[in-house]
């Protein structure tokens, strides 16, 4: 019987799964939550109810044996490139939201329950705290400060071998940057296959996103912060969920966006286009990390498929640099490549408790 993989992916918004065999993908879907089902304090409390929706898709599809399950790396301590077998210590430190609190906590938890239903062993697989910064990159200026790694590395990687393997380049060998765009914004200098510096796309440096703040002016935070008598929880929800496009204008939808701006929205272009300004500039700066010597600048993400977004960085960086459009998350494809790997035992897998970066 052919293996199967099932691969979890939780968003802020919905919950995307797929049952692969090495030759397709029996089902993908996505199933979306509505306002009053997201949690504004811990995103674990929207376990069960994310359980039981894909408990039911898969009952639906009568899906009966599972290999292996793979769940999205949520924020963990720092960890290495590539699998770590799902403990209870992972899920104590994401279930209380240790290390941060986003969706993709939710996908060790997840993966957990279903290994255990199918009998199955499960992992996550370039996690979104993969460190591979260099020592220089992580001083911040601020000695109490160290800037810290934390982006999309399982769809920044992936894609990365995918273009190598399609050109005939060996990625331990060539620079990129890699720009992934979507509710958060991930701009990466990989060196010869190591992500060597990234703005960190939650709370770091870099261009706002449709959700998110990017890097900001400081005396502008700290009024904001002590002018509204602002605490913790209310200052990382609004920099995390309510800033950006979002916040300007709305909406997180890049379509609706465009779909604006294309009516004669003059504010709607003037605030997409300034966070594309931000991020050519973000660009730039990963060029200047890997001394611009850059074979290609790769885009992905849901955002990459945009005409518009296309044609804004082909205008104004299509003179320095070989860009290649990869649109999608492809992260279910992603961990699906991971788990066949981990099974035919071409993938490192490390232990949480032990295994330190």
């Amino acid at each position: 019987m052919s293996k199967r993989v099932l691969a979890i992916n939780p968003g802020s918004t919905s919950t995307k799964m797929a049952v692969f065999t090495r030759n397709k993908v029996e089902f993908e879907l996505k199933v979306n939550m509505d306002e009053t089902q997201i949690s504004k304090e811990n995103v674990y409390n929207e376990f069960l109810f994310r359980k039981a929706q894909i408990e039911e898709e898969l009952e639906k599809h009568k899906i009966v044996n599972i290999d292996i399950v793979i769940g999205r790396g949520g924020i963990l301590k720092p960890l290495k490139s590539g699998a770590y077998k799902i403990c209870n210590s992972m899920i104590d430190h994401l279930k209380h939201a240790k290390y941060g609190n986003h969706a993709s906590n939710l996908g060790a938890p997840l993966a957990a329950y279903f290994g255990k239903k199918y009998d199955a062993p499960a992992y996550i697989i370039d996690s979104v705290v993969v460190d591979e910064m260099t020592d220089i990159a992580k001083i911040s200026g601020v000695p109490q400060i160290t800037r810290k790694s934390l982006a999309h590395v399982l769809n920044i990687k992936a894609t990365a071998r995918r273009i190598c393997d399609s050109k005939g380049w060996d990625i331990e060998e060539e620079n990129f940057i890699i720009a992934h765009l979507g509710g958060g914004i991930t701009v990466c200098a990989m060196e010869k296959g190591r992500n060597i510096d990234v703005n960190n796309a939650l709370l770091g440096l870099g261009p706002f996103s449709p959700e998110r703040a990017g890097a900001l002016p400081l005396g502008g935070l700290i009024d904001l912060v002590f002018k509204h008598n602002m605490d913790e929880k209310s200052l990382r929800r609004l920099l995390t969920r309510e800033s950006g496009l979002k916040g300007y204008l709305g909406t997180n939808d890049v379509r609706e966006v465009v779909s604006r701006i294309r009516s004669g929205d003059k504010r709607a272009k003037l605030i997409l286009d300034a966070m594309l300004y931000q991020l050519r500039k973000e660009i730039g700066a990963m060029a200047a990390v890997c001394d611009f010597n850059i074979r290609a600048l790769i885009l992905t993400g849901g955002i990459a498929y945009s005409d518009y977004v296309q044609g804004n960085i082909k205008q104004h960086l299509g003179n320095q640099f070989n860009i290649i459009f990869y649109p999608g998350e492809n992260e279910l494809g992603a961990m699906a490549d991971g788990g066949f790997r981990i099974l035919d035992g071409k993938m490192n897998v490390y232990n949480y408790e032990k295994d330190e970066v």
